[in-house]
């Protein structure tokens, strides 16, 4: 076990890799990220948008913009957002955020694409949510709504250089190695599958890297899989066998992987700069002293930006939180309609269809609209 040491005394999965040695009860929990842009007008500038009577701040100084856009949300929400400056830590960590609230913060890989109005300076910035049960859909469809509705209350933008990311884990449990392995080998069965169900570019992105090309397994030459072989005890290779009946070499060496550290190492790439990411990361599994955080969950980052809470939801509701299963002669939309979900297989079939006309990520984008919508 990762987390095993020569006492008893117990680990806090936030110190160390802790294994769960049991995690077939309990629910699973989630948290989104939802990354955007907006603008604040420069000083001694008239609005260039007067028509759109959403409440545009004037600039003041930078400290200032994140606690101008708060106002916004809160005048809009019952929710109450805290700004990264004052965030809360798992002690004796400094890099554990506590995600207790709702946040706003910065981010800088978030940046505005188009041909601005020169009274606009626009900013990146990112809210996450509290941890949501995923057995509790009354409240975290309404939490999720009432979000995106505050949130389009002010003028905001979406591109290509913002998304959405899911994180999947178990409160403030550990998952055990066998799930692990499980979810690991489905996630690289279905990576390809997942992405096509996305805006195109986030194929493009430096940040959703697909996993055969970004993950170390990836980079592995086929002998060197081969030859991982498969350490599984034999009642544990029958539950794998339930989940994934075709034994291919990739599979093998994440079966064959020993601790939960040698199966986040093959699933990413820790030699590559950090501006690299895969599609779905593992590294929040790593010791917080390495990671600037361990949360223990998996971090899903295939969609595109998105501000309409009912894509959301479609994503992770069924989808992310139930087992995946496929072969090599399923599409997409195949997967869906094996799990079931024919709402949602409906849902991003069309989607998918739309991005062969149009790849606006708002209404109104193709024809000239700065702004995504207020309201649908």
């Amino acid at each position: 076990m990762d987390g095993e040491r020569a006492d008893t005394s117990p680990v806090s999965k936030y110190d160390e890799i802790i294994e769960s040695p049991d995690d077939s009860s309990g629910p699973l929990t989630f948290g989104i990220e939802l990354e955007f842009l907006f603008p604040v007008l420069r000083k001694d500038c008239n609005d260039p948008h007067p028509s759109d009577n959403r409440q545009v701040h004037r600039f003041i100084g930078y400290d200032e913009i994140s606690l101008q856009f708060v106002a916004i949300l809160e005048r809009a929400c019952d929710i109450r957002f805290r700004l990264a400056k004052d965030d809360v830590f798992r002690e004796p960590h400094g890099n554990v955020v506590l995600y207790d609230k709702w946040r706003l913060t910065n981010d800088n890989s978030v940046r505005f694409r188009k041909r601005s109005p020169e009274e606009y300076i626009w900013n990146g910035r990112e809210i996450t949510s509290v941890i949501m049960r995923a057995d509790d859909p009354a409240v975290y469809v309404k939490r999720i709504t009432d979000v995106c509705h505050a949130i389009r209350q002010a003028r905001v933008h979406l591109n290509q250089s913002t998304s959405v990311h899911v994180h999947v884990g178990r409160g403030e449990e550990s998952f055990s190695l066998l799930t692990m392995k499980k979810a690991s080998t489905l996630i690289w069965l279905v990576d390809e599958m997942l992405m096509q169900l996305h805006h195109p570019c986030r194929r493009e992105s430096t940040h959703c890297r697909p996993l055969s090309n970004f993950s170390a397994l990836g980079a592995l030459t086929p002998r060197e899989v081969i030859e991982g072989g498969n350490l599984l005890s034999e009642s544990q290779a029958e539950q794998m066998q339930q989940f994934v009946p075709t034994t291919f070499p990739s599979k093998k060496t994440l079966q064959a992987s020993k601790r939960i550290g040698e199966l986040v190492d093959l699933m990413c790439n820790l030699q590559e700069p950090r501006l690299y990411r895969g599609s779905v990361g593992f590294t929040r599994f790593l010791p917080a002293g390495k990671t600037g955080g361990n949360t223990h969950t998996f971090e899903f980052r295939q969609m595109a930006g998105c501000l309409d809470p009912a894509p959301i939801i479609h994503w992770f509701k069924d989808l992310l939180f139930k087992v995946l299963t496929g072969g090599s002669t399923f599409t997409a939309f195949d997967l869906l309609l094996e799990l079931n979900l024919v709402e949602e297989e409906r849902y991003f079939r069309s989607a998918v269809e739309r991005y062969n006309t149009s790849l606006e990520f708002y209404v109104g984008e193709n024809s000239g609209c700065l702004f995504v919508p207020q309201s649908e």
